[in-house]
């Protein structure tokens, strides 16, 4: 998602004369930090929305993030260790997004327009999920991926690379009974000792 194109379809109905135009630089930039760190945080797209410059500290293995209570659910910090690829590693794309917005304060993703021009409010819930919907859009993705789809990512993903359920939990900040936790732990365990594995069919 993060190495796919540029080039965005016009909105359906818009008055445009081009029907697609090229993403500026500063909103690829932002796309790619929101995309990488919400998985990185196993984040809900009101958590991303919220998420503050001050609450993300640079650490010699990687991010602090404050992720803030939002509708009445508890806070949490987490660590986002630096990734093996620049193009997907949450840790680099925040520092380069960060650098070309001058962010000091204030939301950690804001809006960013057609021209390149930087909004100084935050980008809403929505705006984060139609970030992270379009980028696989332009990444040709058969699956629709929405602001929830990270947290699932992460879950799963990291119990296939046989991450513990707890340090996933505490990642994502689900309760330790949730339904919906255990069913992402099961979908990441799905071919780990598979019953029909190595039983000679």
């Amino acid at each position: 998602m993060n190495t796919a194109s540029r080039t965005i379809p016009a909105p359906a109905g818009s008055r445009r004369r081009r029907r697609e135009y090229e993403q500026p630089d500063l909103a690829r930039l932002r796309d790619r930090s929101l995309v990488t760190l919400s998985f990185g945080i196993a984040g809900r797209a009101s958590e991303v929305s919220a998420l503050t410059v001050e609450g993300i500290t640079l650490e010699s293995e990687g991010l602090r993030v404050v992720v803030p209570s939002v509708k009445g659910r508890p806070g949490r910090t987490v660590v986002v260790a630096y990734g093996r690829h620049p193009d997907s590693c949450p840790v680099r794309c925040w520092l380069a997004w960060r650098e070309a917005a001058s962010l000091g304060e204030g939301p950690a993703f804001r809006p960013v327009d057609q021209w390149g021009h930087l909004g100084i409010g935050r980008l809403s819930p929505d705006g984060c999920r139609i970030v992270i919907t379009r980028a696989a859009e332009r990444a040709g993705l058969d699956a629709r991926l929405t602001g929830h789809s990270q947290r699932a990512g992460l879950i799963t993903t990291g119990r296939k690379q046989g991450k513990r359920p707890e340090k996933l939990r505490a990642q994502s900040g689900h309760a330790e009974n949730s339904p919906v936790f255990w069913r992402y732990v099961r979908d990441g365990e799905a071919w780990e000792d598979a019953a029909t594995d190595g039983i000679g069919l």
